[in-house]
């Protein structure tokens, strides 16, 4: 469904949780980069679900909410957008690699990432802004609570899996900035359908 799409594509794009999934897994082996994806796949559902149960409280009670929150989140679009073109024009990054990280550190510190990055709600409110009916009932905050859960597990078992090999952390870095260019497009054109839904 477009929601699980948009919420997908903002799990691939090389964020603090994706980078620290793959910088473990570098340094730490396959092992502490499925912590760290365990990590995310717990922190994304719990997060969805404070969210998502409470933007359907704020649509019950206040309806004029929900157009703030377009453009709140055609705000943040558009300031995503920025930052990833950004990385995409500038130099590429060094990605350092985590050493002799165990498993239950690994997912300590990835659920820490998690709980503690803006990023997180902030995409939830942008999901949100998007696709209003993911937040209409219990029933759809649950199933998609438990669908962005298994996403972001399952990306970052992906990541984990894939950057335990250094051939495949050498590649990364050679499309880092491309990645980065084509999520920021991506981006603005989401923001702007934002903007224009308000007409």
């Amino acid at each position: 469904i477009p929601p699980l799409g948009f919420f997908i594509l903002n799990v691939f794009v090389p964020g603090p949780n994706v980078l620290n999934t793959i910088a473990t897994s570098m340094g730490s082996g396959r092992s502490s980069g499925v912590a760290c994806a365990l990590a995310c796949g717990l922190g994304l559902f719990i997060s969805a679900l404070v969210a998502l149960f409470g933007a359907t409280l704020l649509f019950y009670k206040i309806p004029i909410i929900y157009k703030g929150l377009t453009v709140f989140g055609g705000v943040m679009l558009l300031y995503f957008a920025q930052r990833y073109i950004r990385k995409a024009i500038s130099p590429s990054a060094k990605l350092i690699a985590l050493q002799n990280i165990d498993k239950k550190i690994a997912f300590q510190q990835a659920f820490l990432v998690v709980m503690s990055n803006p990023k997180v709600m902030t995409t939830w409110l942008a999901v949100i802004s998007l696709f209003p009916f993911i937040a209409s009932n219990v029933y759809n905050v649950l199933i998609f609570s438990v669908m962005a859960g298994t996403a972001s597990f399952t990306g970052h078992f992906i990541f984990a899996t894939v950057f335990s090999s250094s051939l495949a952390s050498k590649i990364y870095m050679q499309l880092y900035r491309p990645i980065n260019g084509i999520v920021g497009i991506g981006f603005v054109i989401y923001g702007m359908q934002l903007f224009f839904s308000l007409f």
